[in-house]
């Protein structure tokens, strides 16, 4: 008799979760509240400009390989551009261009190599990252434990230009947090898995079609095929947990107990509107803050930008991506400023891509589309890092997926979908070691 799983959740760790289990041979079943699949990572037409965007850009690395081993899965790497060794082009509004690239050299002298090139800071600046970088292969986590990244900055004598112009823009896209409240040690688990693995893990990887096509359409073409199915517009209202054992699930007008285990992949705050008060409760997470993410996607008659991606130095808007026919804006870490106007938004991200380049003229735009997701990412702060859940729960056959949980990682796409493979293989233990179920 084959084994199934109920997933609750159509995201990156939901979907990510049921093509691991299609893959091991489970029937998966994944019910999604919303008409379209992904989460917080998909795309969607805009039918005034008649163009494909996302809902906010997205980059990975080649640091992540729990994403691409799900890639590979589903067949659809060929949708993705590779860097063949670091590049950034850095922008300075002093300085203007400042790129930081390793070069193809042998690792780990090219980087070494590409901080010494950064000339958006002076050279006793640079040496200071290169000697933090230095310290990274010997550091233990514990020791950063309960600290902030501006306090570990601080404590290893980065300088106030060299947080601004390097560590912060690291920093804040990585975590989509202030480093004054961000946990040191996550972010210092970061960059380890970033610089100290090689060429390929630092280097940059760039989807070339939407996320929606790039991570649905092959996942759930992959669990189809292999038996399984995926309910969108049908949300679970509840879980029953009767005798420790997840028994019901209750959807708007039925339920189902014909399952051998579940997988919860919704973010926090859903996960509190499904499962039982004590449950919730039992996890001591209590309110999980979110940061958000605002976007502008330009539509250009004239594109005068030449790079695939620019990171601007001490900005409000940290990153402009080429698209060719458009480009888009990113601010990071943008609750302060996402109660403003739609028209100042526009107006701030405008001013400041005319200060920061020259060749670019607003009298170019012939479109804009402004994305907020207010709840972009949950704030990773040290005493909530403390307390993320680990995929086996106290339920027996209950798993959680999810970037909120214990992943080691931040709220990225690399988190979500490590999150689904650990509950997926916790679920095949599960099932392997529990005869008669």
């Amino acid at each position: 008799m084959r084994r199934k799983c109920v997933i609750i959740g159509g995201g990156l760790a939901g979907l990510s979760a049921g093509v691991c289990l299609a893959k091991a041979g489970v029937e998966v079943e994944v019910f999604e509240s919303s008409p379209k699949p992904g989460g917080r990572a998909y795309s969607f037409r805009e039918p005034s400009m008649d163009d494909v965007i996302d809902n906010g850009q997205h980059i990975m690395m080649g640091c992540y390989t729990e994403t691409l081993r799900f890639l590979q899965t589903i067949g659809a790497t060929n949708k993705l551009l590779f860097q063949e060794s670091l590049q950034v082009d850095f922008v300075d509004k002093k300085l203007g261009m400042t790129p930081l690239k390793t070069g193809k050299s042998f690792y780990p002298f090219n980087l070494l190599k590409g901080l010494l090139s950064y000339k958006a800071l002076k050279f006793s600046e640079r040496l200071e990252i290169i000697g933090l970088f230095s310290k990274l292969p010997f550091l233990r986590d514990y020791s950063l434990a309960g600290m902030t990244i501006l306090e570990w900055l601080r404590k290893e004598g980065q300088s106030t230009a060299t947080i601004k112009a390097f560590w912060e823009i690291l920093s804040v896209g990585a975590l989509n947090t202030d480093p004054a409240r961000a946990s040191a040690s996550l972010f210092a688990s970061i960059l380890k898995k970033m610089f100290l693995h090689g060429n390929s893990a630092s280097t940059i990887i760039l989807p070339k079609v939407g996320l929606s096509e790039l991570f649905c359409e092959s996942a759930i073409k992959f669990i189809s095929s292999n038996g399984g199915s995926i309910r969108l517009s049908e949300p679970v209202k509840e879980v029953e947990i009767i005798d420790g054992a997840a028994k019901k699930i209750l959807l708007g007008k039925r339920q189902l107990s014909d399952f051998d285990f579940v997988i919860s992949a919704v973010p926090y705050y859903s996960f509190t509107r499904i499962f039982p008060d004590a449950f919730v409760k039992s996890l001591e997470l209590e309110n999980m803050p979110y940061s958000s993410i605002i976007s502008l996607n330009i539509w250009l008659k004239e594109n005068p930008f030449k790079g695939r991606f620019y990171g601007l130095v001490d900005s409000p808007v940290h990153w402009v991506f080429n698209h060719g026919k458009f480009i888009t804006t990113v601010i990071s870490n943008a609750d302060e400023i996402s109660g403003r106007s739609k028209d100042d938004l526009q107006e701030l991200i405008i001013g400041e891509l005319e200060e920061y380049f020259p060749q670019f003229q607003r009298g170019f735009i012939c479109g804009v589309k402004l994305i907020k997701e207010k709840r972009a990412t949950f704030v990773p702060l040290p005493h909530v890092l403390s307390r993320r859940p680990d995929t086996v729960s106290k339920v027996k056959n209950l798993f959680l997926a999810g970037d909120w949980t214990q992943t080691g990682l931040p709220a990225t796409i690399e988190g979500a979908v490590q999150s689904g493979h650990n509950a997926a293989r916790a679920g095949i233990n599960y099932l392997k070691n529990t005869p008669g179920i």
